[in-house]
């Protein structure tokens, strides 16, 4: 009898979508562990949701955040679900064009800041549970880059922990513990890429697939736990 696959849902940015090479962060993962990706995530995705008025580019604000993405995907629910949600936030918003906020006192969509990043944050891991309520869903603290200060990427990824925490969201900490920091400038050029014609020497910020498979996936299959069927 022939096991039907299980299912994996991706959201977030361009570290999961895959930005110019269209390999992701879950890409080595999922085809080890024999999962069928369903990746939703789009390049330059954010948790707070853009407006009209916060890029120069018209393009970059239609970009669909993760609460979007979590709204157009389908209602089946899947066996797993994998998510980011830092880079382009840090990058663009808090402390620039909106602040970091901080937790809500309950668990209530009526009590998130939805003008903060905590709030947006919370917003979508309060849709994640009320749309797929039983699916095992991780978060993954995606590695330090240069392209982005580093007070304010430890800002970002000490409330999106937070967040996790409180919500019980197993959180994957490449940050802090995936031994690959692409401000080390040897570790840029080897494992991180700026054009799919050249797939090394990168600022950092994405990483080939050489990286992804050396760094990511060993953390992925180390932390993430399928319930049996």
């Amino acid at each position: 009898m022939t096991v039907q696959q299980r299912t994996l849902y991706g959201f977030g940015d361009s570290l999961i979508a895959g930005h110019e090479l269209r390999i992701g962060l879950l890409d080595d993962f999922a085809q080890r562990e024999h999962l069928t990706l369903h990746n939703f995530a789009v390049n330059g995705a954010t948790m707070i949701p853009t407006k009209p008025s916060d890029h120069t580019w018209a393009s970059e604000n239609h970009i669909p955040d993760l609460a979007r993405q979590l709204a157009q995907a389908p209602t089946a629910a899947p066996d797993l679900i994998v998510f980011d949600g830092t880079t382009n936030d840090a990058l663009n918003y808090v402390d620039q064009l909106y602040p970091l906020g901080a937790p809500a006192a309950d668990y209530q969509v009526t009590s998130f800041d939805l003008a903060s990043y905590a709030g947006c944050f919370e917003n979508v891991l309060a849709q994640m549970q009320a749309k797929y309520p039983f699916a095992p869903r991780y978060f993954v603290a995606v590695h330090h880059m240069p392209a982005i200060p580093l007070a304010r990427q430890d800002q970002v990824q000490a409330m999106a922990a937070q967040l996790c925490r409180k919500w019980s969201v197993p959180v994957i900490d490449i940050y802090g513990a995936g031994q690959i920091n692409t401000f080390n400038p040897e570790m840029a050029a080897r494992f991180s890429y700026n054009s799919g014609s050249h797939p090394q020497d990168g600022d950092g910020t994405h990483l080939n697939a050489r990286g992804y498979q050396r760094y990511y996936t060993p953390m992925l299959q180390a932390q993430i736990k399928l319930a049996p069927r």
